[in-house]
């Protein structure tokens, strides 16, 4: 594996057969099924809405991927899955339509170029991820990607890490405008100089679901060196406080809860000296100062336009960023082989990236080589950097694939995709206007901190199901404050795109300049969107508008039909109605 990627260790290798034979057993008749449910989870490895069919997550630290990587990657989807890849929203990489049969054979085909799907699931340490443009942002204080590496190595070789109450997510930022979304994570860090030396503001018990909260501050600052012991001294606290009876309840922000910010901080620091002394590793590698200014603007990255393409302007002279945005984070396997290829002869890092808003990006391309690059895009992955109206659509997999969906959400996003481009906005009329979709409560596509955010729900009309949208506004997560999204009330999905249409042009038409979305619902108050999804709430009844009672893209009656709990052992409590 190329030396800078997160040091995978060998014992992966022995762990995959014993993988394997337990997948053998349980095809020879030999092992239950939820037997084998317990093994294959924590290793990231899912079974789908269709009975049979499984989805596999390949841990993508930091979301940093080598050509070979990529195409062993392209590979696998078209051989054993569906022949499309989907980035994820916390920038690991998922084969779909899976048999349970060939899992063994592509873990062991992605261990030969140094990627796993162990911790891709379960109650598990996932994966550890940073700031879209982390390495490369002007603003960025320090560069979290060798922090995010050394973290993934020690954790990924305990076997504590595998059997926790609840998964444990942990993010990195490299200055306070927070783009890697610490302040909502289990344990996240956020950049800082101090005194000229390279270190993090820390933050704990955030995460996001059906109950979501934004993370308390742990530590004023540490120096860069002690991340590993951080991430230990949590990872202990929330095994041993964690509530493992209760899965709704197991997360480590409900440990906080429980316990109070105050006790919570000092079982923290208790556990942190007993990591000292059992002397877990600092993090040595030299991390040098990106930006000492103290008094400065933190904003999130501006993209530039050239020709038929928008890029970032790296904080390397002469470097730019590409960024690739696919519809819902789904990219064919023959594209994504194609784009290792492109990073391999335009890149001079040769690394495709993956960020936590569902991109792909291609990074130090000299600004020489641009007219170059963009003659060998397709048109595709042309359309794939153009910006729509809105500034960004996320969305989870939804109701096509998920267990616990509820709506088909990537079908919704591109409802309102469509909608939007209907109506002819110029290119800065919605800044800050980012649409994140969710088919179910929980919050896979991020929505309770979107500035605007729809979640999955189902209403009962006279005893016909229909497919219907939550709307939460003016989430954030930012350098001023993280927070979580104002509920705004409820619309049918098949008005959802027209609610976002009247949203959008009431924003194009009063917004301040340069004023986001966010601070846009600030100034005028919930109650003046809550009015305006009121004219978008009505549900006709069944016999009047069956459409209503179809989710987007289906022909057939909306139902919960295939829907139960997922294999994390979760099922939401949410009832029709």
């Amino acid at each position: 594996m190329n030396e800078g990627f997160s040091k995978l260790r060998a014992e992966l290798a022995a762990d995959v057969e014993t993988y394997g034979n337990e997948v053998h057993r349980f095809l020879s008749g030999l092992m239950p099924a939820d037997t084998l449910k317990a093994k294959r989870v924590p290793r990231g490895v899912y079974e789908q809405r269709c009975n049979g069919t499984f989805m596999v997550r390949v841990r993508v630290t930091a979301g940093i991927l080598n050509r070979e990587q990529a195409g062993r990657l392209s590979e696998l989807s078209r051989t054993y899955g569906d022949g499309v890849l989907h980035i994820t929203t916390r920038q690991a990489v998922q084969i779909h339509g899976v048999l349970i049969k060939d899992t063994p054979e592509i873990m062991r085909s992605l261990l030969e170029v140094g990627l796993t799907t162990k911790g891709g699931g379960g109650n598990t340490v996932r994966n550890v991820t940073t700031c879209p443009y982390a390495g490369v942002c002007p603003q960025e204080c320090v560069d979290v990607t060798g922090c995010a590496n050394a973290v993934t190595d020690y954790l990924i070789g305990l076997s504590g890490s595998y059997s926790l109450p609840r998964k444990y997510k942990i993010s990195f930022s490299g200055c306070r405008a927070d783009c890697g979304l610490a302040q909502i994570s289990d344990l996240g860090f956020v950049g800082e100089i101090r005194e000229g030396r390279p270190g993090f503001r820390v933050f704990a018990g955030g995460g996001l679901g059906a109950h979501s909260r934004v993370a308390g501050l742990l530590l004023e600052w540490i120096p860069a060196q002690e991340v590993i012991r951080i991430a230990e001294a949590i990872r202990r606290v929330f095994d041993q406080h964690g509530d493992r009876k209760n899965k709704h309840r197991a997360r480590l922000r409900f440990v906080v809860e429980r316990v109070g910010e105050s006790a919570f901080h000092r079982l923290f620091h208790e556990e942190l000296d007993r990591v000292v002394a059992a002397e877990v590793p600092t993090y040595e590698a030299a991390l040098p100062v990106v930006s000492n200014r103290q008094t400065r603007v933190f904003d999130r990255p501006v993209l530039s336009r050239y020709k038929d393409i928008y890029y970032f302007r790296q904080r390397q002279e002469g470097m730019v960023t590409i960024p690739l945005r696919h519809q819902s984070g789904l990219v064919t396997g023959e594209e994504f082989a194609r784009l290792g290829e492109l990073v391999e002869r335009f890149s001079a890092d040769g690394r495709l990236y993956s960020t936590r808003a569902q991109e792909l990006q291609i990074r130090f391309v000299e600004t020489a080589n641009l007219d170059s690059l963009i003659a060998e895009l397709d048109d595709s992955t042309v359309g794939a950097n153009r910006r729509a109206a809105a500034q960004r659509f996320t969305s989870c997999a939804g109701a096509d694939t998920c267990r616990l969906g509820l709506c088909l959400s990537r079908n919704a996003v591109l409802a309102c995709e469509q909608e939007l481009e209907r109506a002819g906005y110029a290119e800065n009329d919605l800044r800050g206007f980012a649409v994140h979709v969710n088919g179910c409560p929980n919050a896979c596509g991020h929505q309770p901190v979107a500035s605007i955010g729809f979640s999955g729900a189902a209403q009962k009309v006279d005893g016909h199901l229909a497919p219907c949208y939550r709307i939460t506004l003016g989430g954030r997560c930012g350098p001023e404050d993280a927070r979580l999204g104002t509920s705004a009330g409820k619309v049918p999905a098949k008005t959802l795109p027209a609610f976002l249409s009247e949203l959008a042009a009431d924003f194009a038409q009063h917004a301040e300049k340069d004023e986001t979305f966010s601070r846009y619902f600030d100034r005028k108050g919930p109650d003046h969107f809550r009015e305006m999804t009121k004219r978008h709430s009505f549900v006709p009844r069944f016999e009047d508008s069956p459409d209503y009672y179809r989710d987007f893209g289906s022909e057939k009656p909306f139902s919960l039909a295939g829907r139960g709990a997922g294999d994390d052992g979760i099922q939401l409590d949410e009832k029709a109605g």
